[in-house]
């Protein structure tokens, strides 16, 4: 099945700072190594400070490496502070 992840979390720095991370070539061909496309980045109308980030893939693919400790290292470098993330999933 496809699953969609959906991340609402606090950013460490500015949301464009974030976007220009994520959508850099060598992320996204990281998300295509993974079986993982990214189709929406956001930020909260009502605090910049808040992003949403949605991603489909294979089920279980994104969720499995977020919630490993060890890459939390690399979830922070993009500007997304790691603790306090919630994470929803959708299956299609």
């Amino acid at each position: 099945m496809t699953e969609t992840t959906v991340l609402d979390f606090k950013l460490s720095n500015t949301f464009e700072e974030y976007r220009t991370h994520m959508s850099a070539p060598e992320q996204q061909a990281m998300f295509a190594e993974m079986g993982v496309k990214t189709f929406y980045i956001g930020v909260s109308k009502d605090d910049s400070g808040r992003a949403t980030v949605m991603f489909q893939g294979p089920e279980n693919v994104l969720y499995d490496i977020f919630m490993n400790p060890e890459t939390k290292p690399v979830v922070e470098a993009s500007g997304h502070i790691y603790d306090g993330t919630v994470v929803t999933r959708w299956l299609a």
